[in-house]
């Protein structure tokens, strides 16, 4: 081998195994055990936050498919008949309700229930006209309820709580970690100062 060719350099996994506190490197410092175990924790406590979150992000998907059930059973189908021509939804309704994906129009309908008749804006696939009879969803009091979340909403909630719970419990392994390398660094740093001081020094 000619000289300025050099050996290859280790692969990366090699590399992170020797850099372990089990090392037994001379060269290796207490200071560089102490965060070399302190990494390894951190790594470990991440991985193991993984079934964690994936276990509450489950539980989540089960506690909404169950209220969207019951939501479903107390929903039911009544006719309404519209009092005025369909115009874009105001910010304010005085019954709060979500339009349909896609739907914009709503227009102010009566509908009867066991305690009489109910007036209040209702959401409308489509422009409508007065008089004209639409199907509402109501719950067993008669209110106009809004759509009932799909399993598709369900899912892409519990799998967004269960990213949550992983980031925050990361990001809380995270911080001390970082924290126990800035102040490592420092005490080498300040070590290296120290020794240095001493090799510039005449001998005596």
């Amino acid at each position: 081998m000619r000289p300025e060719e050099s050996a290859p350099a280790p692969a990366t996994p090699i590399r992170w195994w020797r850099l372990g506190p089990w090392s037994r490197n001379h060269l290796m410092r207490r200071s560089d055990r102490l965060e070399a175990t302190v990494v390894l924790l951190a790594a470990i406590l991440i991985l193991l936050a993984i079934p964690v979150a994936a276990a509450f992000g489950t539980a989540t998907h089960t506690r909404l498919e169950h209220q969207t059930q019951a939501l479903r059973a107390g929903v039911h189908q009544v006719s309404a008949v519209l009092l005025e021509d369909t115009h874009p939804a105001p910010d304010t309704l005085e019954v709060p309700v979500r339009s349909a994906a896609g739907t914009q129009d709503t227009a102010r309908a009566r509908w009867s229930t066991a305690d009489g008749q109910r007036t209040a804006p209702v959401p409308t696939e489509g422009p409508a006209k007065s008089g004209q009879t639409i199907t509402i969803s109501v719950d067993a009091d008669g209110n106009l309820t809004g759509p009932i979340p799909s399993s598709r909403d369900n899912t892409v909630l519990a799998v967004s709580a269960a990213v949550g719970v992983w980031a925050s419990a990361a990001g809380a392994v995270l911080l001390p970690t970082v924290l126990a390398h800035t102040l490592l660094a420092r005490n080498r740093l300040r070590q290296w100062e120290q020794e240095w001081t001493q090799f510039d020094m005449p001998p005596r």
